[in-house]
């Protein structure tokens, strides 16, 4: 994801936010606001950035970590360290 596009969408979130009384729209109307704010002059099918759907879960109050996961992008387990063995050591 790119980082400027989130300032981007964090900006248009909090705006949208601000002229609903500190909420952000229900998915439904926050996707027709964002069809409106993104005109396409090809009229190509819509497809909704990650970025704004990023912005979107910061906005309904999740961590960085929880919108990740929704979208998922983060890592589900964590890798466990690997022992290395010596050249020498053959058992």
């Amino acid at each position: 994801m790119n980082n400027l596009k989130i300032d981007e969408a964090m900006a248009y979130v909090r705006r949208l936010a601000a002229k609903n009384n500190g909420e952000v729209p229900d998915w439904s109307k926050y996707e027709d606001l964002l069809k409106e704010h993104l005109k396409d002059p090809f009229n190509l099918k819509f497809k909704m950035p990650k970025e704004y759907y990023y912005a979107y879960l910061r906005g309904k109050n999740m961590s960085h970590d929880e919108a990740l996961e929704r979208m998922g992008l983060a890592p589900k387990t964590k890798a466990k360290p690997v022992k290395k063995k010596s050249f020498w050591q053959f058992w």
